[in-house]
């Protein structure tokens, strides 16, 4: 049973890794959003734009995915895979408005991966294959590098594919523009949420995400029962993405336990406009 054991954790775990590949690979404009959403994303804009973060690290879980299931170069696979992980886990679980339910299944699957990092696959794969049927006097730590250098010069081919993928899928959202408001005070809410209510994805604007960043005084708007509270509803409605500067709130002392649902809190309001400006978004101040 010991053996099986191994053979059940390497399997299951796999697919998941599998699964994520290919939503990143072939929803990239799902991930992308989700990223784009993320309370951390701030971080990661001076890598790369949203879209190739999302491809390749799409590339990355499937090869990734893939070897482990094969149970090939497994302890290699598995520091990939963790590699991968960390920066995702960081920053988008961390803080998620989903809770902390996939923050704490991607903290198992980085132990799980530790375990066949330490461990390798053992039994029932093809390092066990390899090794002792084919070429037992082979170096698989040798071999795990050779490996490793193939993946590494794949990536930009299957990354160019993925792109041609998801361009021939969706190419209406080539058009699409992405705004962002920036407000000061309450009553800079409605004009906002107006905005937004005009500036339709059918429109000449050709809208798709727009986002209202709260500073200063304004972030009072956004404490529930205030008087912003149908408009903060009706930017909701017209799709609206609501961020809060968090330093902000630490200085009119609001908790950020007493924020409408819906709203997500920015370290630095400031710098995450510059990060948008960055990302290609218009942006204006009110």
């Amino acid at each position: 049973m010991q053996k099986i054991s191994y053979l059940v954790l390497r399997v299951l775990g796999s697919l998941i890794f599998i699964m994520a590949g290919l939503n990143h690979l072939f929803q990239t404009e799902e991930a992308v959003a989700k990223l784009q959403k993320a309370p951390f994303m701030h971080l990661t804009s001076w890598i790369a734009s949203p879209e190739t973060l999302i491809i390749l690290s799409g590339v990355g879980l499937l090869i990734g995915g893939l070897l482990l299931l094969a149970g090939l170069q497994t302890k290699w696979t598995a520091m990939l895979l963790a590699l991968i992980l960390i920066p995702i886990t960081l920053t988008v679980q961390v803080d998620s408005q989903a809770g902390n339910g996939p923050l704490f299944k991607n903290i198992a699957l980085l132990g799980m991966l530790f375990f066949f990092s330490v461990n390798g696959a053992r039994y029932y794969s093809l390092d066990q294959f390899i090794q002792s049927k084919l070429f037992p006097n082979m170096n698989i730590s040798k071999a795990g590098k050779m490996l490793a250098i193939f993946a590494i010069a794949l990536l930009p081919f299957l990354s160019s594919c993925a792109t041609a993928e998801t361009s021939t899928q969706v190419p209406s959202k080539a058009s699409a523009k992405n705004y962002a408001v920036l407000i000061s005070q309450p009553n800079h809410v409605k004009a906002a949420v107006h905005t937004a209510q005009t500036m339709t994805p059918t429109s000449d604007y050709k809208r798709d995400s727009f986002v209202v960043m709260a500073c200063a005084k304004s972030v009072e708007a956004f404490v529930k029962g205030s008087d912003m509270a149908a408009e903060i509803e009706k930017g909701k409605v017209a799709g609206v993405q609501y961020k809060v500067c968090g330093m902000s709130l630490k200085q009119f002392n609001i908790d950020p336990a007493t924020l409408v649902e819906g709203v997500t809190i920015i370290p630095n309001g400031l710098t995450y406009m510059f990060d948008l400006q960055a990302q290609g978004y218009t942006t204006v101040e009110l």
